[in-house]
């Protein structure tokens, strides 16, 4: 595809401007980002990647999502939760499983692609009808689903595999065909959280030499309170071999001790990682433009009130979760997605409107009149009401065709709460095994719970003393 001549973002970033507080202000209607006085990058880059995601979809239908992703045997698994449920974690975590390969930490964009009948993929980015009229980005899909029959002398341009623009009659296409997901990475430098090292030691040396911000100095009581951790990944570090060793073999334990304890302390200290320093090159995704095809999609959650480790999603449990957003600590990120760039106060209001439509209907079939409002009945509340802000419409109608695509399934991240688990380092190596077999075997029906998923890994609890 060729570059627009024309910037399709504009971004100023204004340093030092007196009259001015700290600020930022986003026009979707010029597609202008105008930064004051901010230091701070996590915001510089969640609101350029916001701006960009709404462009892509509504003129390209290319599916931003805040996400991670890693490949295993060949197949993408996209990893979507708030902050906080251990998305990196898992992602780095899945990485010592064999035959696999990391792809992106925190951002993915997803396109998705019909065959035509000659063998090509194409992702549909615009639909010329035989009026003139044109139907553009995420409204295509629904398009071809609902209307292509109909319509013969249409024709579909898009872009294949090899990012080309091709135009083809509609009826090159095969559409009983299988849709595909292909997932592109979004960063060769890694902006990610310090406290990584945590549950991936091996990148300590690496995030040492990195750019850091929020590191802060720690205290010797401290460093005393998390030494046995501290200790358990200096203990990590030092018999793995090579590089990583060396260099940390000539420095006292206290001072490792020191180094690492700055990197966990505070949750919002970040660094930018190079991982292809910490990874083989053959072990990670280097080309920009070679995608994974996406197989499997798992929705992290962290709700230590539920018992439910793992399930199958359905469309409507799929959709809800995503559009209520709940994070651990209960607030509310649409799409587990706080880089949007939306109007958040119209959203919510429509979102809190259909909740409270769905909990009066399912109230009526379910005679409770409390709670949460049932999930099915959120989803077709949604689907029925023509009042959605267009920012709702664009996001859910492409997780709608992810959902089509993509075997989906949720993961409540709480094996700490198994009185069977002793420590944290446990708990998420048995959540990887979880992922890495539902990624494997794609199970068409599945429910988890703390009493029931080591059946499902073939290891039985250890008996009691």
């Amino acid at each position: 595809m060729t570059p627009s001549r024309e910037p399709q973002i504009t971004v100023f970033a204004l340093g030092g401007v007196a009259e001015q507080p700290e600020a930022a202000y986003y026009s979707r209607k010029t597609n202008t980002i105008v930064f004051f006085n901010t230091a701070y990058y996590g915001q510089l880059k969640s609101w350029v990647l916001g701006a960009v995601g709404r462009v892509l979809a509504e003129e390209y239908g290319i599916h931003s999502v805040h996400g991670a992703c890693v490949e295993k045997d060949g197949h993408g698994i996209l990893y979507i939760a708030p902050t906080g449920t251990g998305k990196s974690t898992s992602s780095y975590g899945l990485v010592g499983f064999p035959n696999t390969r990391f792809h992106s930490d925190d951002w993915v964009y997803i396109r998705y692609a019909f065959r035509a009948k000659d063998g090509r993929r194409l992702h549909p980015m615009s639909v010329a009808l035989p009026d003139g009229m044109q139907v553009r980005g995420y409204r295509v899909f629904r398009w071809l689903e609902s209307r292509a029959q109909t319509q013969p002398g249409t024709t579909v341009t898009g872009l294949d595999l090899e990012n080309r623009e091709i135009t083809v009659p509609v009826g090159a296409l095969d559409l009983d065909a299988p849709i595909e997901a292909s997932a592109f990475t979004s960063e060769k430098i890694f902006y990610l959280r310090t406290n990584l090292v945590e549950n991936f030691p091996l990148s300590a040396m690496q995030m040492l030499h990195s750019k850091m911000e929020n590191v802060p100095d720690v205290s010797a009581e401290y460093v005393t309170r998390r030494a046995p951790m501290l200790d358990e990944l200096i203990e990590t570090i030092r018999t793995e071999g090579g590089t990583v060793t060396e260099y940390f073999a000539g420095r006292s334990q206290q001072e490792l001790r020191q180094l690492l304890a700055r990197l966990i302390a505070f949750d919002n200290a970040r660094a930018m990682l190079d991982i292809s320093k910490v990874l083989p090159l053959d072990r990670i995704f280097t080309n920009p433009m070679e995608p994974t095809r996406l197989s499997t999609v798992v929705l992290l959650r962290r709700d230590p009130g539920d018992k439910m480790v793992a399930q199958r999603l359905t469309l409507p449990q799929f959709m809800a979760a995503l559009l209520v957003g709940e994070t651990p600590d209960k607030k509310r990120e649409v799409a587990y997605n706080a880089y949007r760039a939306v109007d958040d106060d119209v959203e919510k209001a429509f979102i809190a409107s259909v909740e409270d439509e769905a909990r009066h209907a399912g109230a009526t079939l379910t005679g409770a009149g409390h709670g949460q409002a049932p999930g099915d009945e959120l989803y077709r509340v949604f689907e029925r009401r023509s009042d959605a802000p267009e920012t709702l419409r664009e996001e859910f109608e492409l997780f709608r065709v992810m959902f089509r695509v993509c075997d989906c399934f949720g993961v409540n991240t709480i094996l700490m709460a198994d009185p069977h688990v002793k420590d944290r380092k446990e708990a998420v190596s048995l959540t990887m095994e979880i992922i890495a077999r539902l990624a494997d075997e794609r199970p068409p029906a599945l429910r988890l719970t703390l009493e029931s998923y080591r059946n499902f890994l073939g290891a039985p609890a250890p008996r009691s003393a």
